[in-house]
């Protein structure tokens, strides 16, 4: 196969963000109000903007990407490969047989010319070489960013479980049998309590006080206690 390059206008390399029509609460229980959908979108991070165009003109097309291990940015601690374009601003095609490919390929968003020879303007081929040694470099960058991504999320875990059992070590010393506390998350919130005994590493048993008098043995996270204020004193 013969590659040519071509020329991208700037953003076209960027992921594209996608959109589809979802049902809403009321279209899935058979209620008619509104329009009965939703436009939902997402980014797919492994296509571009200019690849979508040439998949849709069915033009043979590579784009060079290399990755790298970035955090997540919804879940602490989680760490994920990234996709991005190793030679900004260009992609190959291939298969450009006629006139008419040509002409299409031109006319796509995104596409802003063909790199081509002076003085003659014919396309310049590509060596099917260069094209493999990029294919290699790309897949040795995915193969490392992927290796670095598991390993910093690990890491990551790691420093999670040591902070959380450093926590936990120093609630013990706070929260010992006898201690009056006052729970201030969950369903028994604002209530007051002596500490019983511990569950586990992360879980506490309390005796709490209800509002008839009457005393209920609860268990809870231990950071769902505060102790109280004279009791601190």
């Amino acid at each position: 196969m013969t590659w040519y390059a071509i020329r991208i206008k700037p953003g076209a390399q960027r992921p594209q963000r996608e959109y589809w029509r979802e049902p809403n609460e009321s279209a899935l229980k058979g209620e008619r109000r509104g329009r009965g959908y939703r436009i939902a979108s997402s980014i797919n991070p492994e296509r571009s903007a200019i690849e979508t165009a040439l998949e849709r003109a069915k033009i043979t097309f590579y784009m060079p990407a290399e990755f790298a291990a970035v955090r997540n940015r919804r879940r602490k601690g989680l760490y994920e490969t990234r996709r991005y374009a190793l030679l900004k601003g260009y992609v190959f095609v291939g298969e450009m047989e006629t006139g008419e490919q040509w002409s299409r390929l031109l006319s796509l968003p995104g596409v802003q010319g063909v790199v081509s020879s002076w003085p003659d303007g014919r396309p310049v081929p590509i060596s099917t070489m260069d094209i493999h040694r990029l294919r290699m470099f790309e897949a040795y960058s995915r193969a490392e960013a992927e290796e670095r991504a598991k390993r910093l999320t690990t890491t990551e875990a790691q420093k999670g479980r040591r902070a959380a059992r450093k926590a936990a070590k120093a609630a013990r010393r706070k929260l010992f049998p006898g201690r009056q506390v006052r729970i201030i998350w969950g369903d028994k919130v604002g209530r007051e309590a002596t500490v019983a005994a511990w569950h586990d590493e992360e879980f506490v048993r309390v005796l709490a006080q209800e509002l008839d008098g009457a005393v209920q043995s609860v268990t809870v996270p231990y950071d769902f206690l505060k102790v109280t204020v004279d009791d601190a004193a």
